[in-house]
C-alpha cells in the first residue's frame, strides 16, 4: 500500500472517531482493543483491507473442520462457539475475534462459530492480511504479539474455570 493511501486510511479513521463518536470507525477501533499492541495506524491499515458481513441468528460464521480463509472481528450482535451443534462452550460479543487459531496454525477450525443474534463482523481475508504484513513487518510483529496475549488471557480464564469446576 503506498504511503499516501496509508495516510488517507489513518485520516478517515481519525475523522470518523472525532466527528461522530458513534461512527462505525469508532466501533472498529474499539473492536480491536483486545489486540493491545496495535497502533491507530495499524488499525487503519487493517481496516482498509476489511470487508463487512452480516449474519442472521443461527447462521454459521465458521464451520468446524473447515479451513477458514479469514479472521473475523465481531462488531455487533453476539455469537456462540460450539464443539457440538447447539452446545455452547463460549460466547462472543463485539470486539471478540474468531478464526485466530486456524489462522495461526494454518489448520482447520476446531469449533463452529454461530451467530446468536443478528451479527455484524469485519472480515480480514488471509491473503490481504499476508500482503499487508509483507509490506509492514512491524505491524505483523505487533499483531502476533497482541494475538499471543489475547490467547494467553483466554487460556488463563479457561484454566480458572476448570479449576473452579474441579473444586465443586
Amino acid at each position: 500500500m503506498p504511503i499516501a493511501a496509508f495516510v488517507r486510511c489513518a485520516a478517515v479513521v481519525q475523522f470518523n472517531t472525532r466527528a461522530n463518536p458513534s461512527a462505525r470507525g469508532t466501533i472498529w477501533l474499539s473492536s480491536l482493543m483486545p489486540l493491545k499492541y496495535l497502533t491507530e495506524n495499524d488499525v487503519a491499515l487493517l481496516r482498509s483491507i476489511a470487508s463487512r458481513r452480516t449474519f442472521k441468528p443461527r447462521e454459521i460464521i465458521i464451520a468446524v473442520n473447515s479451513q477458514p480463509n479469514a479472521l473475523y472481528i465481531l462488531t455487533a450482535g453476539s455469537a456462540s462457539v460450539e464443539l457440538v451443534r447447539g452446545k455452547s462452550i463460549a460466547k462472543l460479543s463485539p470486539g471478540d475475534i474468531c478464526g485466530e487459531m486456524a489462522f495461526l496454525e494454518n489448520k482447520i477450525a476446531s469449533a463452529t462459530v454461530v451467530a446468536e443474534t443478528d451479527a455484524e463482523v469485519e472480515v480480514l481475508e488471509l491473503p490481504d492480511v499476508d500482503r499487508i504484513f509483507a509490506l509492514y513487518p512491524h505491524l505483523q510483529a505487533r499483531f502476533y504479539k497482541s494475538l499471543a496475549l489475547l490467547l494467553s488471557q483466554r487460556l488463563r480464564a479457561t484454566s480458572s474455570r476448570l479449576a473452579k469446576m474441579a473444586q465443586s
